[in-house]
C-alpha cells in the first residue's frame, strides 16, 4: 500500500522519470520487503512559474531551493524506526536516481489507518 506521490519542476536536462519512478519502486521494495506490486510511485511535474519558495519563482528544477516535494503514505502500524528508515529510503533513491541533492529533497511522510482506506472495491483493515 505505500504511496509515494514526486512533485517537482520540469528539469532543464532531461531526465527519465519513468525509468526512475521504476528504480525508486524497486529501492523501496529492497528496503521495506514489500513486494513491489504493492508500491505506487507518481510525479507530478510543476508548470514553470508556479512554484515559490520565499517568493521567489522558478522555471526549472534548481539543485538548491525549490526541493523535490515528496508525500510518503504509510499504513499506520510502522514503527517510528521503519517510519524513519523508509524515509532515508526514498531520499537516497531519489537522490542517487535524479542527482538532486539529497539535501534539496522535502519528505512528508502521512500514515493511512486501518478501516479508513478504500482499495480494490473494499474498506481495508489491519
Amino acid at each position: 500500500m505505500p504511496f509515494i506521490h514526486i512533485k517537482s519542476l520540469p528539469f532543464e536536462q532531461q531526465r527519465n522519470i519513468s525509468r526512475i519512478l521504476q528504480r525508486v519502486t524497486e529501492d523501496f521494495s529492497t528496503v521495506s520487503g514489500i513486494d513491489k506490486q504493492h508500491i505506487t510511485v507518481t510525479w507530478d511535474i510543476l508548470s514553470a512559474g508556479h512554484y515559490a519558495v520565499a517568493g521567489e519563482v522558478a522555471d526549472f528544477q534548481p539543485e538548491s531551493g525549490h526541493p523535490l516535494l515528496v508525500e510518503l503514505l504509510l499504513p499506520d502500524f510502522n514503527s517510528s524506526e521503519a517510519i524513519a528508515e523508509y524515509i532515508k529510503a526514498v531520499a537516497e533513491s531519489l537522490s542517487r536516481h535524479t542527482q538532486v541533492p539529497i539535501n534539496n529533497l522535502f519528505i512528508n511522510c502521512r500514515l493511512a489507518r486501518s478501516g479508513q482506506v478504500f482499495d480494490a472495491g473494499e474498506m481495508v483493515y489491519w
